[in-house]
């Protein structure tokens, strides 16, 4: 018998559905996986079905089950304990934090291209210039509120996401379709990725960021009439639509840019500009660049305030000290914010001392993915923990197979995330990294200034910090 309250205005399958896309999909983290041709697509296979799909599954479970504020700090809190739960949240912020120069890096070379000199993008002062601007730019305009921002989020994400996606795969279709020759191998063969070089197998890490986020519209599960129907038919119809424009990105920009001027940070607008001058219709890169550049800025604007109010709650048990608890006029909080703005300028002045942008782009991206990597092992271990320690919890939707399907998919998923994270010590091929320990050393430093935190200030903190 359904007791759900008839008056309440559930949500429909697309809807959710929906919403699972918005979270995920991302058009930055196309490049890096066309760089690798068709093994692409045995890439995104291994990563729906060892991650995405067990991402939605676990956290819908903990979402419904634990829906107290806090989010993930509440649910590893529970299941491991108060300093797991802080470094859960704080993992969630920082591979935010660390991945914003990537993505304003990005921005940059989109912005470089919609004003007609995209050599720019390959200018290490122009890239540091923008991500300051940008930085401080956006941290200003979500100072003024919450309304300003989802204003500027909802223009961007539409004009600057949506749209330019559908472009990039029609282009690539009828670049095949006119008779042009593709520049990545075409064949069965090409489809597994070779194993003559550990290295290959860095862009994997690009992938499982790319699916990231998931975790974010679970707290929808309980908000469909039967989620233990509703909510599986929707991970389905989101999985195939984000594994579509994710693949079929990729190959487009794969097939219609040589992989030899494709670079990590640019690839988006490359694959445009080629194709747009192949068609005749230079002009249109420019438009479609200042739509992208918008849709990034929008999307930078909402990440700026999320992980930031996420932090607040955690903030107000005692795990950051008063100065940091402020709020402003707008409800915002300010003070974190700001701090959160001080690190991304940070974590941007590598952009000044490589040698190449693409270098410290994907540094600063394998960084992030993982202590992303870390974050979704926590939650993978909260999962099970709290399905044996709290047993009698009302979950409004459980994992298929009860506490075996949650050890299974949880055990094989954090399998999956910590071989990720080993990988991503190495420097992939196309990175030509010229010493290789250096790299390794810089990736354990930056590991380490984003780990080590948490655990000094819970050692440190003072029982007046509580709220």
């Amino acid at each position: 018998m359904n007791t759900k309250d008839k008056s309440h205005a559930y949500l429909g399958v697309f809807s959710l559905a929906m919403i699972n896309c918005a979270a995920v999909i991302n058009l930055r983290n196309l490049p890096p996986m066309a760089e690798y041709g068709c093994g692409m697509i045995t890439f995104y296979a291994f990563s729906v079905i060892f991650f995405l799909i067990p991402t939605a599954l676990v956290t819908a479970e903990l979402a419904t089950g634990f829906p107290e504020e806090g989010g993930i700090a509440n649910w590893v809190g529970k299941a491991i304990g108060g300093l797991w739960g802080f470094l859960a949240v704080w993992l969630q912020l920082f591979s935010n934090v660390v991945g914003f120069p990537t993505s304003l890096a990005y921005l940059a070379s989109i912005i470089a291209h919609a004003i007609g000199y995209p050599t720019l993008a390959e200018n290490n002062y122009y890239i540091f210039f923008i991500i300051l601007a940008v930085t401080w730019g956006g941290t200003w305009i979500t100072l003024q509120g919450i309304q300003l921002a989802s204003f500027i989020t909802n223009i961007g994400s539409i004009l600057g996401t949506l749209i330019p996606g559908i472009i990039i795969i029609a282009l690539g279709i009828s670049w095949l379709t006119a008779g042009h020759p593709s520049h990545t191998e075409l064949s069965y063969s090409a489809l597994l990725p070779t194993l003559d070089s550990p290295e290959k197998f860095v862009f994997l890490l690009n992938v499982f960021l790319g699916f990231a986020g998931l975790e974010m519209s679970a707290v929808h599960a309980q908000d469909v009439k039967n989620p233990q129907r509703d909510y599986p038919r929707a991970i389905l119809l989101s999985t195939l639509f984000i594994f579509a424009i994710s693949l079929l990105g990729s190959f487009a920009i794969a097939v219609s840019v040589p992989k030899e001027v494709l670079t990590l940070e640019s690839g988006v607008i490359q694959a445009i500009e080629a194709l747009c001058m192949k068609f005749g219709i230079p002009w249109f890169t420019q438009w479609v660049a200042w739509f992208m550049a918008l849709g990034v800025l929008g999307w930078f604007v909402a990440w700026v305030a999320g992980p930031a109010r996420g932090m607040l709650a955690t903030a107000h048990t005692g795990n950051l000290p008063p100065p940091l608890q402020k709020t402003n006029a707008h409800g915002m909080p300010s003070a974190i914010i700001v701090w959160q703005a001080a690190i991304i300028t940070l974590f941007s002045i590598i952009f000044l001392f490589l040698s190449s942008v693409t270098t410290g782009f994907w540094i600063l991206v394998a960084i992030t993915a993982q202590t992303t990597l870390l974050m979704y092992i926590l939650i993978f271990a909260a999962g099970i923990i709290l399905k044996f320690k709290y047993p009698d919890v009302k979950r409004t939707y459980t994992v298929p197979f009860g506490k075996p399907g949650m050890i299974i998919m949880g055990g094989i998923s954090s399998i999956a995330c910590a071989i990720c994270y080993i990988i991503g010590f190495l420097p992939p091929e196309e990175i030509h990294f010229e010493n290789k320990m250096a790299y390794i050393l810089l990736m354990i430093v930056g590991n380490i200034m984003v780990l080590l935190p948490p655990f000094i200030i819970v050692r440190f903190r003072r029982p007046s910090w509580k709220k």
